[in-house]
């Protein structure tokens, strides 16, 4: 192990020796950022047992008892909730409740169903749906104008798969996306499932339990964010279906047949059926946890001031069948450089002159709820925060650099937003240490991917401190249960680590704090 480490570190150490200018103060933190190191924390963090570490699940809670445990036993200053690591928060989260149902009323009269046994949603939308019913066969139907006129403020019910083939009966993501746009003005769309097979209500629910379980999670009192830009879609079972298309035919395996023959249905109006659909909501608090960790000054006159390190540490959770979202990039990568940050100014026989903090948030893939939550309950006044540099997925390439066959690169975005003083003081670092190509292709914000407002530095930003995200790019992985520990680029990462950290050091350590050029929460 340590003769690897020597082997690892001598690279790092001749590029340092090539630049006169960098400060030897800062030599053996700098050093300390290892590929080894990373990898040993990242394997823990993207493992199995933590199930994806998704917000006020368990892997999330043994993810944040593992960083409070490397915060300790680095020495930092526990500055959280009773002096402990961490600062706690309630969230509020709503999934489909029990007690939604749909009613189908016939001649014989109303007969209700239950959800989970005859229909499934993932709508958040706590209303009732009572409209028309419109029947348009195949969910790959395609409409004309006077179609398009008929199903507006109705409920459309079609049947899954594809129209010709009858061995397919799936319901796939891109499908039901394609559905619920495909029919504009309706306020509700049915899709069919099948008797049997991966179209079944009972498949079905074993692939969305979890998402259903886990539908949405905002701060108490935040209003909900966001529209709704399609109509919400049901998966109903055979007996729901088979009261609903009774006039179309003997049986539903009858209507089937029928709409697999060779013209499109006419979209028709249900005249022997009405519907309504009460989608109810339940709530209940949570609670999760941001992991905060202090190393304090060496300078009495600036020691208030603080330089704070964040990254995520939740993800995705679990998804369909069980398969877990390992989230190595996102951003395990962010969260491990964070543990290897606070050991490199821990372990540096030199402190910096101001503080330095290091935070791992929670919530951020349910809407920057960690960060929001930190900004609005700061435990380091925001005055006294000098800059966050967050840092969210560096250990992969984009397609971009891929293409070029390069991997020493890091998007920065948000450094000259705040602060022009903090960008050029980046640049500089990275001249006298990783010589890493910068690129600010993303600083834009108005470039269409908007990643200045999609991660966690975005909060500090509204509130007027200068930030800098550190980013390496969406790959093929990105938000899938292939995100794991085998494809990440450690020497690759190390680089920008040591990058961070340099840059950190430099600004703990100036003599002035950082100048800022716009009015303080301007972005």
């Amino acid at each position: 192990m340590r003769k690897l480490f020597l082997l690892l570190v001598v690279p790092s150490a001749l590029v340092v020796a090539q630049s006169k200018s960098f400060d030897p103060y800062a030599r053996i933190g700098f050093e300390s950022i290892t590929p080894n190191d990373l990898s040993a924390h990242l394997h823990f963090i993207a493992s199995p047992e933590l199930e994806g570490r998704e917000t006020t699940f368990r892997g999330q809670k043994v993810a944040a008892r593992y960083i409070a445990s490397v915060f300790q036993k680095l020495g930092l200053k526990p500055i959280g909730d009773d002096q402990s690591y961490f600062q706690r928060f309630d969230l509020e989260v709503t999934r489909i409740s029990e007690h939604s149902n749909i009613a189908v009323t016939t001649r014989k009269g109303p007969k209700s169903f239950t959800i989970r046994r005859d229909f499934l949603t993932q709508s958040t939308r706590d209303t009732i749906y009572q409209a028309p019913v419109v029947f348009v066969g195949y969910m790959d139907a395609t409409l004309d104008s006077a179609a398009q006129a008929l199903i507006k403020g109705k409920i459309v019910v079609a049947f899954g798969g594809r129209k010709g083939d009858s061995k397919d009966t799936s319901i796939s993501a891109a499908r039901r996306v394609s559905f619920s746009r495909s029919f504009p003005g309706s306020v509700a769309t049915m899709v069919v499932a099948d008797d049997s097979g991966s179209g079944s209500i009972d498949r079905l629910y074993a692939r969305f339990s979890r998402a259903m379980e886990k539908t949405s999670m905002r701060l108490p009192g935040a209003q909900t964010r966001g529209g709704f830009s399609f109509p919400p879609v049901y998966y109903i079972s055979p007996p729901l279906a088979g009261e609903l298309l009774k006039e179309f035919g003997k049986s539903l395996d009858d209507v089937r047949r029928k709409a697999q023959g060779g013209r499109d249905i006419k979209p028709t109006t249900l005249k022997q059926a009405s519907v309504r659909i009460e989608s109810k909501l339940s709530r209940e608090v949570r609670q999760s946890e941001n992991v905060i960790g202090l190393l304090e000054g060496s300078d009495p006159a600036v020691k208030d001031e603080v330089v704070l390190f964040t990254a995520h540490y939740d993800h995705e959770g679990i998804g369909a069948d069980g398969i877990i979202f390992h989230g190595a990039d996102d951003d395990g990568s962010g969260t491990v450089a964070v543990l290897e940050l606070a050991e490199a100014f821990a372990t540096n026989p030199v402190r910096p002159r101001r503080s330095v903090a290091f935070m791992t948030v929670t919530g951020e893939e349910k809407g920057l709820l960690g960060s929001e939550y930190y900004v609005k309950h700061p435990i380091i006044p925001l005055d006294k925060t000098v800059a966050d540099l967050n840092i969210d997925m560096i250990g992969r390439t984009d397609k971009k650099y891929d293409e070029l066959k390069v991997q020493d690169y890091v998007y920065v975005i948000g450094s000259d937003k705040i602060s022009i003083e903090l960008d050029s003081l980046l640049k500089t670092s990275n001249n006298e240490s990783e010589a890493l190509s910068l690129d600010y292709l993303y600083n834009d914000e108005n470039n269409p991917d908007g990643f200045y407002y999609r991660s966690d530095h975005y909060n500090f930003a509204r509130n007027g401190i200068p930030v800098i995200f550190f980013f390496t790019g969406v790959h093929v992985d990105y938000h899938r249960p292939t995100d794991t520990v085998d494809k990440i680029q450690f020497s690759k990462m190390a680089k920008i680590t040591r990058l961070i950290f340099y840059t950190g050091w430099k600004v703990a350590n100036k003599t002035h704090r950082l100048v800022t050029n716009t009015p303080a929460a301007a972005r």
